[in-house]
Protein backbone atom coordinates (compact mmCIF):
# COMPACT_ATOMS: atom_id res chain seq x y z
CA UNK A 1 0.00 0.00 0.00
CA UNK A 2 1.06 3.29 -0.66
CA UNK A 3 0.35 6.83 -0.01
CA UNK A 4 1.30 10.07 -2.57
CA UNK A 5 2.07 13.36 -1.30
CA UNK A 6 2.63 16.32 -3.81
CA UNK A 7 4.81 19.03 -3.38
CA UNK A 8 3.64 22.37 -4.84
CA UNK A 9 5.06 26.18 -4.53
CA UNK A 10 4.20 29.20 -5.22
CA UNK A 11 5.03 30.48 -8.52
CA UNK A 12 5.57 34.36 -7.00
CA UNK A 13 7.24 32.88 -3.80
CA UNK A 14 8.84 30.21 -4.45
CA UNK A 15 10.24 28.99 -0.84
CA UNK A 16 6.38 29.10 -0.08
CA UNK A 17 5.28 25.60 -0.89
CA UNK A 18 2.52 23.30 0.36
CA UNK A 19 2.27 19.43 0.70
CA UNK A 20 -1.15 17.78 -0.85
CA UNK A 21 -1.92 14.12 0.16
CA UNK A 22 -5.00 12.34 -1.62
CA UNK A 23 -8.14 11.75 -0.34
CA UNK A 24 -8.89 8.63 -1.93
CA UNK A 25 -6.97 6.71 0.89
CA UNK A 26 -3.93 4.06 0.17
CA UNK A 27 -3.13 2.97 -3.04
CA UNK A 28 -2.89 -0.61 -3.59
CA UNK A 29 0.67 0.15 -6.17
CA UNK A 30 3.20 2.18 -7.06
CA UNK A 31 1.93 3.18 -10.64
CA UNK A 32 -1.50 3.60 -9.46
CA UNK A 33 -0.39 6.23 -6.93
CA UNK A 34 2.39 7.79 -9.18
CA UNK A 35 -1.07 7.67 -11.68
CA UNK A 36 -3.41 9.89 -9.32
CA UNK A 37 -0.19 12.18 -8.17
CA UNK A 38 -0.28 12.90 -11.78
CA UNK A 39 -4.72 13.37 -11.68
CA UNK A 40 -3.75 15.20 -8.19
CA UNK A 41 -0.92 17.84 -10.44
CA UNK A 42 -3.85 18.92 -12.88
CA UNK A 43 -6.44 19.65 -10.15
CA UNK A 44 -3.85 21.59 -8.22
CA UNK A 45 -2.81 23.87 -11.44
CA UNK A 46 -6.72 24.39 -11.78
CA UNK A 47 -7.65 25.07 -8.70
CA UNK A 48 -4.95 27.03 -8.10
CA UNK A 49 -5.07 28.82 -11.40
CA UNK A 50 -1.86 28.08 -12.15
CA UNK A 51 -0.54 30.45 -9.27
CA UNK A 52 1.33 26.62 -7.77
CA UNK A 53 3.28 24.45 -9.60
CA UNK A 54 4.01 20.65 -8.88
CA UNK A 55 7.72 20.66 -7.88
CA UNK A 56 7.43 17.01 -6.97
CA UNK A 57 5.17 13.58 -5.73
CA UNK A 58 6.20 11.06 -3.58
CA UNK A 59 4.67 7.28 -3.39
CA UNK A 60 5.28 6.28 0.54
CA UNK A 61 5.23 3.00 1.05
CA UNK A 62 2.99 2.12 3.87
CA UNK A 63 3.16 -0.42 6.94
CA UNK A 64 0.40 -2.54 7.58
CA UNK A 65 -3.16 -0.33 7.35
CA UNK A 66 -1.42 3.19 8.60
CA UNK A 67 -2.13 6.18 6.21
Amino acid sequence: MFKVIVLACSIFYPTTCFEYTSTRGAHTSYESCAERAREMRIAILEMNQGFEVVKAFKCVKLEGQKL
